[in-house]
């Protein structure tokens, strides 16, 4: 099931009949188009108030033609989540209690016990998504998704044909029909737009000055930081040198070699410098005896010299725990931030990291979630230098285009950006 969003705008208050003859009021909506699997359909999502579970709550309802589909309920964290809960339903039509009942659709959305996010008499022991009550992209796609599930898309082409078109035309600027290449410009002029003054240092990945001072002095900090830099947030990950070298008082090669138990034991802690202590200081080991072996204890020597993109990513690669996702990474950074003489920029590439990921296969520029692909993409794109569309895609990815709930009003991509929300990588990748 593939789902694209079209088109959205506000819409004002609202009011809807339901069959009991109640009439419900809602403060705010907005109305917009959905695709699944390209057939396009009205939708309206609108939030208002209701007395359910003991009080007074946040109610939404989302509408795909003049169906509604799916509910959405304040929970008891409200105040500081602003999340509504919507129960997930079986394709027989009954709520999902157990993991086996929640279909694929919705592995990328936030889960939850119904009863521990309202507990209060009657909520039910009910599986749930978790969704802000404005984030209009995630609940138009749980509807695309709820109609399909428990076959409700035949009466919602039934409500749309008795239902009148809006009076006025949704504006398409909230929604992207742009082109690879524009949305590749609008990516490239996002990043330029991050560059630091001249008066900061290019690179400070972490909110710690001395260890963004210590891995750009320390050649051999920033490759144990790029080996590092996995499942866990790039800050801990870049900083994690740094806090090796003060517990073990040196960060040298010969000496990291002939003791790895002291490397484990600072890495484990406590606290933790990472996710997988033992892990991590085997590839740091291994690290540092590639370093010995093959460029005279000199971590530097991985990328002086002027050698080109390729030369410097085959290099990273050979390296445990660096694979293509962090050796492109690197690359970048090298050249970019750091103003090392890297030369045919051209032999970069993108990282096949799952941020960049979720972006290329969301805006339209990959088709398929395959590293070849968009890396081939990419290239294509880009031929001078596909590394550089790596930084801004990631930080776009990271920050709005998250998995399950994107926030795609402040993305600088809004306006480009086809909005194939149900797309999303496959798997992580290392």
């Amino acid at each position: 099931m593939e789902i694209r969003l079209i088109n959205y705008a506000p819409a004002g208050e609202f009011e809807w009949l339901w069959p009991s003859r109640t009439v419900e009021k809602f403060h705010r909506s907005w109305r917009g188009r959905v695709a699944i699997d390209g057939v396009p359909f009205e939708f309206r999502h609108a939030v208002g108030h209701r007395h359910v579970y003991g009080k007074d709550r946040v109610h939404t309802v989302t509408w795909l033609g003049a169906a509604p589909v799916v509910e959405g309920v304040e929970t008891d964290d409200y105040r500081t989540s602003r999340g509504l809960l919507s129960v997930i339903r079986r394709d027989d039509k009954k709520h999902a209690r157990t993991d086996a009942d929640v279909a694929k659709e919705y592995d990328d959305f936030p889960i939850v016990s119904c009863r521990d996010e309202i507990n209060a008499p009657h909520s039910p022991r009910s599986l749930a998504i978790k969704i802000v009550e404005d984030n209009v992209p995630a609940w138009a796609t749980h509807a695309a998704i709820r109609a399909v599930l428990v076959k409700r898309l035949t009466l919602v082409r039934s409500a749309e044909r008795t239902t009148k078109p809006p009076e006025t035309a949704l504006p398409l600027s909230s929604i992207g029909e742009a082109s690879p290449s524009k949305i590749v410009d609008t990516l490239l002029t996002f990043g330029r737009s991050l560059a630091r003054p001249e008066w900061e240092p290019k690179f400070a990945p972490t909110p710690d000055t001395g260890a963004n001072e210590f891995l750009r002095s320390n050649a051999l900090a920033f490759l144990c930081a790029v080996i590092a830099d996995q499942g866990m947030p790039a800050e801990r990950a870049w900083y994690l040198p740094y806090g090796l070298y003060r517990r073990l008082g040196h960060l040298d090669p010969s000496r990291i070699v002939a003791d790895q138990a002291a490397v484990e034991a600072a890495v484990r802690g406590p606290p933790s410098l990472h996710r997988f202590p033992k892990k991590y200081a085997e590839w740091i080991v291994a690290g540092a005896t590639r370093v010995l072996d093959q460029y005279g204890g000199d971590a530097s020597r991985v990328w002086t010299g002027k050698p080109t993109a390729r030369e410097v990513f085959e290099r990273l690669d050979q390296f445990e725990g660096i694979g293509q996702k962090k050796a492109a990474m690197a690359v970048e950074i090298l050249e970019r931030d750091l103003s090392i003489p890297i030369s045919a920029m051209g032999g970069s590439d993108v990282a096949y990291d799952v941020h960049v990921r979720r972006v290329f296969l969301r805006t339209g520029l990959a088709q398929r979630d395959e590293l070849d692909h968009i890396i081939s993409v990419a290239r294509t794109l880009r031929p001078e230098r596909p590394g550089e569309i790596d930084m801004p895609t990631w930080r776009v990815g990271r920050q709005w285009c998250h998995a399950g709930t994107p926030d795609c009003g402040a993305c600088p991509l809004d306006a480009v950006c086809p909005k194939i929300i149900s797309r999303n990588p496959l798997r992580a990748q290392p």
